[in-house]
């Protein structure tokens, strides 16, 4: 696969995944019959960091995936690696979120951030050997 071809299948991946989060949000809400906030319901109030945090990660990992693709030279294998390790981790740190264990959610933070700091290192050292 073509860089482009991996940041764009990750990306959907991400995409499923966020919006079953959020599908799960609309299901509480309608048991719950709460419109803003968790309405005092603990079940209500993790689906809705679930769903939070997978977006506001993935929304960085998005960009920095299609950032990199474009950039001339790069290596599809890393880009993969980053994409395979990443949506992994979002789904471990969902479920984890929800299966109420930290060691596991905290170790699939890691991950991520790590893949957010592999992909930045890359895109410099990309840039910098154009310049």
């Amino acid at each position: 696969m073509q860089p482009h071809d991996i940041a764009a299948a990750s990306v959907a991946f991400l995409a499923v995944l966020v919006t079953a989060l959020s599908l799960n949000v609309s299901r509480l809400r309608l048991r719950h019959r709460v419109s803003f906030g968790d309405g005092g319901h603990k079940d209500l109030l993790v689906a809705l960091r679930a769903h939070g945090n997978a977006l506001e990660q993935s929304m960085l990992f998005a960009a920095l995936a299609i950032a990199y693709a474009w950039l001339a030279g790069v290596h599809a294998g890393l880009l993969a690696g980053c994409a395979y390790a990443f949506g992994a981790a979002r789904v471990v740190h969902a479920a984890a979120i929800f299966a109420r264990r930290l060691a596991l959610r905290q170790a699939a933070h890691v991950v991520s951030t790590a893949v957010h700091l592999v992909l930045a290192a890359a895109i410099a050292r990309a840039i910098a050997a154009t310049a």
